[in-house]
């Protein structure tokens, strides 16, 4: 356990800590130092450069020093498999060392750092988890712009990341570092206070297929009952499917359209105090993998009038082909935002996410700032929900190649529902697993008052258990 250390610092509001940081990496270093100490923690510091080996948080008279192993190593291996850490990774059991601090586990996985994790000396503290260097890490996604794995729709796996293989993909790891660096500073200088956080749960839903049948031709219509007969092995699929096409088609009635859920989804959204964001596919750079609707549609025009009126977000859902193509993803930008001025639509803040949740870091970061985009919220893994980012804040990016910050924020998604539901990927369905899995990642979110960031596509509401189940994540 760590000892009483005077404290020598004033207490006073103007007081500023100083950051001392070895001569390397200035600009990655400035960025993950702003986004802890500043975004995240809301602590003035003042920096300077100096020929040492660890980092430095001082006043006049006490000093927290910090592993920098990370950083020392990317500084001669940038980007190269070397700079990545080994496994398996070292447990630090930290309730030995640091007493009531809020942690998932008291055993935490180190993800850079050297062997003594926490140690007294004369006028301060050591803390041997490199905390910059790992929040750096997971925060810019750098792994992925070194390991070469990818899926069939050419994204990075969950499968092939640090946080599943060292299995910590459940639990922010980032927030965990951020509180054993809050106990530590709190212990030098315990007047320090940082700003306060509210948990929120951030509600988006990609509008692949706003409606099932008014785009359908009969062609189309026929090989949908084909499907339901031979692929689903369903004569009932089969006959709703046209009794269902045929009401739409007869009436020109969209709402009756099963995929039309987005009443429903507002009504819940209002129901809790919150605010649903919709996420429009405004171009199809692949086809109808792109869905089969056009922002020009009057009924398209008709729902965003109504999302707006009734105050839920707007946002945009990137095409297939978009996440390595800064071009096409401005124009698609702009088209939304060209319809949405026509309709009469304003917002302060526009974000989305990537259609299949295709990314490239840190291509994709760098094509949403340059098209003037405010956020995005693509970062989940596809194949297994979690905390692909290692936080559940909200942060600024950083272009690991440029090495340069940027002005976009990213909201890491943390739950997408046919991650959990579906059999290809966690395979977990709608019952009691699934939900356990939710309100999980629910109440983790909830003790850091992080966000709670899920995806819930209109069409997955159609069923009952399916609509059962993303109700149940509201009220519990």
């Amino acid at each position: 356990m760590w000892l009483p250390i005077p404290c020598g610092c004033p207490h006073d509001d103007n007081y500023m800590l100083k950051i001392t940081t070895p001569p390397n990496l200035n600009s990655a270093r400035q960025y993950i130092l702003n986004v802890l100490l500043t975004e995240f923690l809301g602590i003035s510091f003042s920096t300077e450069i100096k020929n040492i080996e660890t980092i430095q948080i001082s006043d006049e008279k006490t000093t927290l020093t910090i592993s920098d192993v990370f950083f020392q190593q990317a500084a001669t291996h940038w980007l190269q498999p070397e700079s990545l850490p080994p496994l398996p990774l070292a447990q630090w059991n930290v309730s030995k060392d640091i007493a009531d601090i809020n942690l998932v586990s008291n055993s935490i996985p180190v993800i850079f750092g050297d062997d003594t994790y926490l140690n007294n000396h004369d006028n301060g503290l050591h803390l041997g988890l490199d905390i910059f260097g790992s929040a750096f890490f997971m925060l810019t996604r750098y792994e992925e712009a070194v390991k070469p794995e990818r899926d069939a729709h050419h994204r990075f796996p969950a499968t092939a990341s640090l946080a599943y293989q060292a299995n910590f993909l459940h639990r922010p790891i980032i927030n965990e570092y951020l509180e054993i660096l809050w106990a530590c500073m709190k212990q030098l200088w315990p007047q320090l206070e940082r700003q306060p956080r509210n948990f929120r749960m951030l509600v988006s839903h990609d509008v692949d297929n706003p409606f099932e049948y008014p785009f359908l031709s009969p062609p189309r219509i026929l090989k949908r009952m084909a499907g339901d007969i031979i692929k689903r092995q369903s004569l009932v699929k089969a006959a709703k499917s046209l009794s269902g096409w045929i009401k739409v088609k007869a009436s020109g009635d969209v709402t009756t359209d099963p995929c039309y859920t987005f009443e429903t989804i507002m009504d819940i959204s209002e129901k809790h105090g919150l605010s649903s964001a919709f996420y429009f596919i405004t171009d199809h750079s692949a086809g109808t993998l792109d869905g089969l609707y056009t922002m020009q549609h009057p009924e398209i025009r008709r729902l965003l009038r109504n999302i707006h009126a009734r105050n839920h977000e707007i946002g945009l859902h990137t095409s297939y082909n978009t996440y390595c193509d800064p071009i096409q993803t401005a124009k698609e930008f702009e088209i939304l935002k060209q319809t949405c001025e026509q309709e009469g639509i304003q917002q302060m803040t526009w974000g989305g996410r990537q259609h299949f949740l295709r990314w490239e870091t840190p291509t994709t970061f760098a094509n949403w700032n340059a098209a003037g985009l405010n956020y995005d919220t693509t970062l989940s893994f596809a194949d297994h929900a979690g905390f692909r980012c290692g936080t559940c804040y909200e942060y600024p990016v950083y272009d690991v190649i440029k090495q340069q910050p940027l002005k976009l924020r990213e909201r890491p998604l943390i739950a997408m529902e046919c991650s959990v539901i579906d059999e290809r990927y966690m395979g977990l369905g709608t019952g009691e697993n699934a939900l356990e899995m939710f309100l999980s990642l629910k109440k983790t979110c909830q003790q850091f008052n992080g966000d709670f960031t899920l995806l819930w596509h209109n069409s997955r509401l159609i069923e009952v258990e399916e609509r059962r189940l993303y109700e149940q994540i509201f009220e519990l």
